[in-house]
């Protein structure tokens, strides 16, 4: 693969293209800016096939530069030293990221994903749900990607009707009668949807309230959802489910 790397440090761009050359051997570097303002002018000429991306830029951050090259397919790893709304962001679109100092293991990982198939097609929806997200209209997040065993999945919040904890993956039940497994906690699951009327009900339930149909009165409580499915309320959520 063809890659560019953007960072306005160069001690930073120095590192990565040391950790590249020693365990990636399958990225060629074609190219190094410093200076995102000239990255965006020569990413449509060089069209390289991935760009490690810093997220905090003068001038122009990491956002601008994606924002400016859209018309240009290529994927896109972030770099990132403590940027978390920008993390989170990453996690609801499935963005690959790295945090600096940059860890050799979790760069193989990412550099892996980009060069898996199921994963190659998707950068442009990927890009879309990330600016979405970014978006401060209220109607902006739409949809989250979630990451399935065979690829990424681009799932309609609304649609959510309540998720499963199946021990480290999770199961997404839906309107359409469907339920899909996702290979990712709930736990990370609830930090992507917290903003979007989700509420843990229970250690193993996430709930769309938007989607409750009934509450009964048990020890701990009961919700009946939309879909007719009855979800245990903890005792210790009790209250707050109520209110």
């Amino acid at each position: 693969m063809r890659v560019i790397l953007i960072d306005d440090e160069t001690n930073c761009l120095d590192m990565l293209t040391i950790l590249i050359q020693r365990y990636c051997p399958t990225l060629q570097i074609i190219e190094q800016f410093d200076d995102p303002s000239v990255a965006v002018k020569k990413i449509p000429i060089l069209k390289p096939d991935l760009v490690f991306l810093d997220v905090d830029m003068p001038e122009l951050n990491g956002f601008d530069v994606l924002d400016r090259c859209k018309n240009t397919p290529f994927q896109v790893i972030f770099t990132t030293a403590h940027n978390q709304y920008a993390v989170k962001a990453f996690k609801y679109s499935a963005i690959d990221y790295l945090l600096k100092p940059i860890d050799r293991e979790d760069l193989i990982d990412a550099v892996k994903k980009t060069q898996d198939s199921k994963f190659m097609n998707h950068h442009t929806q990927r890009r879309d749900i990330l600016f979405s997200y970014m978006s401060h209209d209220k109607t902006a997040r739409e949809k989250i990607a979630l990451p399935t065993s065979d690829g990424i999945l681009f799932m309609s919040v609304k649609d959510i009707i309540f998720c499963e904890s199946e021990g480290n993956y999770t199961r997404v039940h839906s309107q359409n009668g469907h339920s899909t497994l996702f290979t990712k906690p709930l736990k990370e699951i609830e930090e992507m949807l917290m903003d979007n009327a989700f509420y843990r009900v229970h250690h193993s339930f996430l709930i769309n309230l938007k989607q409750v149909d009934k509450y009964i009165r048990t020890d701990g409580g009961d919700i009946q959802m939309s879909n007719g499915k009855i979800i245990p309320v903890s005792r210790q959520k009790k209250q707050e489910v109520l209110d």
